[in-house]
């Protein structure tokens, strides 16, 4: 199975208090922590640890920031092979202030304004991963492998990204832009207005959305269901953490054609044990997470997974029996 995933690298600089800073104080920092980062080269980095073949593309400057990113990919055995350095421009640099009282994240980015300038690959991919930051990269993938399947992360509101979403087989959205995209709002306890919600997805979009929550979890549909999975108890020390964590998460379970319910539990309780660390440093092994879930890999095939005790009680919160059309 051939992956490519197409994005906008970002060289993090986590920094931490241990409170909230308030406006026009002086702060003394005890801990810094510099890693790669960037929601598809959080994907990239889990899927090539859970032992898939990953190809990543996205353009990163020709400085020591760029340079450390790629080598750190190389490292996560990440094919490399495709990013394009450019002179003009510096990486992305992402600062991002943790609160250490409740882990909560705030950040601040400084992207550049480059995109991919070449779209050839000497393979076809099976699947392709993206999140928009590459918007020119993202349409040429569309356009150029009409047979392959898209998995977008679609984690703000943009005209551009909408425009990307609506050609790809699966979306991971977050409540923002699912709000903007159907113009009505998530009433997460009415199982009707959900049903609707979803219905609304259908009518304007191809694409399989998966809607995400934050700390209230995640709405999916399996078949003409509406569920929805609440979010992963856990310990936060970085809430950075938890959104591409999932979305690198349920690629996995995707591409290995893994049973959704079990695909969900395995994209939350990955955001959760994420959010344990710092940065990139926080994506779990894949035999934690299955410990967690008592769950294994079938004897019989290497893309199956089934629950230990198939009479355990499920921990998801499934909606009364309403249908979609």
């Amino acid at each position: 199975m051939k992956i490519l995933v197409i994005g906008k690298p970002t060289y993090n600089i986590v920094l931490t208090q241990d409170k909230y800073l308030v406006e026009g104080s002086k702060n003394l920092l005890k801990e810094k922590y510099e890693m790669m980062g960037g929601a598809t080269v959080y994907a990239a980095v889990l899927l090539a640890k859970w032992g898939m073949d990953v190809t990543y593309t996205g353009v990163i400057g020709a400085d020591p920031n760029g340079q450390k990113i790629k080598t750190d990919l190389d490292n996560a055995r990440v094919n490399t092979k495709y990013i394009e350095l450019n002179y003009e421009n510096k990486t992305s640099l992402n600062y991002i202030l943790v609160n250490k009282e409740n882990g909560s994240s705030t950040q601040m980015l400084m992207e550049m304004p480059v995109n991919l300038a070449k779209y050839k690959y000497d393979f076809i991919p099976d699947y392709i991963i993206m999140d928009g930051t590459d918007p020119m990269g993202s349409l040429a993938a569309l356009n150029n492998f009409p047979h392959s399947k898209f998995i977008l992360l679609a984690n703000k509101v943009d005209q551009e990204l909408y425009n990307i979403s609506k050609r790809c087989t699966y979306v991971v959205a977050n409540s923002s832009f699912a709000k903007a995209l159907t113009k009505m709002d998530l009433e997460l306890n009415k199982s009707k207005a959900l049903v609707n919600f979803f219905q609304k997805i259908k009518d304007l979009n191809k694409a399989e959305y998966v809607v995400t929550l934050k700390d209230k979890g995640v709405l999916y549909t399996k078949g003409r269901e509406v569920k929805m999975l609440p979010a992963t108890k856990t310990n936060i020390v970085d809430d950075t953490n938890a959104g591409p964590v999932f979305f690198g998460a349920y690629c996995y379970g995707i591409i290995n054609g893994l049973d959704k319910d079990i695909t969900m539990k395995i994209a939350s309780a990955s955001a959760a044990l994420g959010m344990q660390k710092y940065g990139i440093e926080g994506i779990p092994k894949l035999d934690e997470i299955c410990s967690i879930l008592n769950i294994k890999l079938d004897n019989n095939s290497d893309t199956v997974m089934k629950e230990e005790d198939n009479n355990a009680q499920s921990e998801e919160t499934e909606l009364p029996k309403e249908n979609m059309e």
